[in-house]
């Protein structure tokens, strides 16, 4: 796929089937993120962490789980099969580790638009498994890191239509 056309197939998708993302295409994602630009090159702060074991998968949505104010809860993973965690230490004043996250997780999601897989960045529910002791120890991360930001990817239940090109990101050109 071209680039301009990823760009239109990437989107967020919030509905995946319970089909299981090829270990070749989840190779793709990676090598993605392994080829993000890292600030100063820092590799050495970073960490992935893929999940693809169910039952890991069920406890990080039951812990990250959402609901509405109507009380429905909102499955915070969207049915998805195969979810990456960025984590860091030695978190900088500027926190410049949060950028590195988007750098990688935009990456991977590029990467999963060009593969046809459906992709989210995960964010917003992370503090909840933060929060979760139990469930957080199942991502064996090293000693020091913490979650940052995640990735979910997977089979859309619905075909992903071409974005339409849009000028609402409001700009000033000096």
């Amino acid at each position: 796929m071209e680039f301009q056309d990823a760009l239109k197939k990437r989107c967020s998708c919030r509905s995946f089937t319970n089909e299981r993302v090829s270990d070749e295409d989840v190779k793709k994602i990676i090598a993605a993120a392994q080829n993000a630009p890292l600030a100063l090159g820092d590799n050495q702060t970073s960490h992935l962490t893929v999940v693809r074991d169910p039952e890991i998968m069920e406890a990080i949505r039951a812990a990250c789980m959402l609901k509405r104010k109507d009380g429905t809860l909102i499955d915070p993973l969207f049915g998805a099969t195969t979810m990456i965690f960025f984590s860091a230490t030695d978190i900088s004043d500027d926190h410049i580790e949060y950028c590195n996250a988007g750098c990688v997780i935009e990456n991977m999601c590029m990467a999963a638009a060009d593969l046809g897989l459906g992709s989210c960045y995960i964010w917003g529910c992370l503090k909840k498994l933060r929060k979760n002791e139990e469930a957080l120890a199942l991502l064996k991360l090293p000693e020091g890191y913490e979650v940052l930001s995640a990735f979910v990817c997977g089979y859309p239940t619905e075909p992903i239509e071409d974005r339409v090109d849009r000028d609402n990101i409001a700009m000033d050109i000096l």
